[in-house]
């Protein structure tokens, strides 16, 4: 193509020079209806030559122009795109951390890139309901795409909007192969919505698929019995029996809030006798009314070992539970020599209110 455009010039230049020679400057006549253009060979020459060049220089300066400009957008485009980079490292370590001031911060620095929109919404959401905004929290979750909604049902369940979490969930439930989480999040809405067959139902079918900690279970299976005190018998018998064992706290304490010792007596007693004082303690302290026969045995207990703090602490829950404030506020007075445990804290605020020493009770209620 070179070597072809050279020819021509060449070619051009020849012809230009022999006119030259010769004196000759050639005559160029172009008519156009009623436009008539006359020139010499050479004055057209020299024109297009000038036309290219301006040509050539025109375009140059386009192009350094268009180059400038890309550099410009690229850069301000690779800015963009570091804050993002920035915003989302920032908002992820924040997640780590469990800091929400953090994360909120993070968030204000710049959107997160589009394909992480949803996960901006959604942690928007979680800084919302951590200040006490479900208004905010509830539009940055109605924000997001329907097939993202379904993946944050505990927020939902935050923002009081358990029948979503239901219906997201139970669209999720229909698949074929279910995740543990979807299963997790459904129990949970299902809790929190007072559907305790239903939960039943679908703890009988899907149990072992959960791979939860026992004190999850047990925090679970407690939300569950509080239901319906009134049916916590039926509840407990219609649970696969490898979760029964895990379940049997949660019973003990609803029998012994509705002063029902006889349904019991029987695994208080067992505690007592393995010396498993700590979950009798953990029982006791929702004790509703007394029991002569396993007050008895306390005491008979300690007077083997008098000074230990958790047979003590039954005791003090027994003798609160029959009226008995003075003896209650006494032992508790005993307890506070030794390292002071939360579990006594309510049965102890309880004691000293009711005998007037309204001092302890406040210094125990600000501790």
């Amino acid at each position: 193509m070179t070597r072809t455009l050279i020819s021509v010039l060449v070619l051009l230049g020849v012809l230009a020079a022999g006119h030259l020679l010769i004196d000759e400057k050639g005559y160029l006549l172009i008519a156009v209806n009623n436009h008539t253009i006359e020139t010499s060979l050479f004055a057209l020459a020299v024109i297009g030559i000038f036309a290219v060049l301006l040509g050539a220089l025109v375009l140059n300066l386009l192009g350094a122009l268009w180059r400038t400009f890309a550099r410009s957008r690229g850069w301000l485009k690779g800015r963009k795109n570091k804050r993002q980079q920035q915003a989302l490292e920032a908002a992820v370590w924040a997640c780590i951390n469990g800091d929400d001031g953090q994360l909120q911060q993070a968030l204000a620095i710049s959107d997160l890139p589009i394909h992480w929109q949803d996960q901006q919404r959604a942690m928007a959401a979680r800084v919302a309901l951590q200040q006490q905004q479900p208004t905010q929290a509830l539009a940055d979750l109605q924000a997001m795409s329907p097939q993202s909604q379904g993946q944050v049902a505990k927020l939902w369940l935050a923002a009081n909007q358990g029948e979503q979490a239901l219906t997201l969930l139970g669209a999720q439930m229909t698949d074929k192969k279910v995740s543990d989480s979807v299963v997790a999040s459904y129990l949970e809405a299902l809790i929190q919505a007072g559907q305790s067959e239903q939960a039943l139902a679908l703890l009988q079918q899907k149990y072992k698929q959960l791979d939860w900690s026992e004190s999850r279970w047990k925090a679970y299976l407690h939300a569950l019995f509080a239901i319906d005190d009134s049916t916590a018998q039926a509840t407990f018998n219609a649970l696969p029996k490898a979760l029964r064992p895990l379940a049997a706290p949660a019973l003990t304490q609803q029998a012994l809030r509705h002063g029902q010792f006889d349904a019991v007596r029987g695994d208080l007693l067992k505690y007592l006798k393995k010396g498993q004082y700590q979950q009798l303690a953990e029982a006791l302290q929702y004790a509703a009314s007394s029991d002569p026969e396993l007050r008895k045995l306390i005491q008979a207990a300690l007077k083997k070992q008098p000074d230990q703090p958790e047979l003590l602490f039954c005791l003090a829950c027994l003798a609160n539970a029959q009226g008995e404030h003075e003896l209650a506020a006494k032992i508790f007075d005993t307890l506070a020599q030794s390292p002071w445990q939360g579990l006594w804290q309510q049965q102890a605020e309880q004691a000293y209110a009711k005998t007037g020493q309204f001092d302890k009770a406040y210094l125990l209620a600000t501790q």
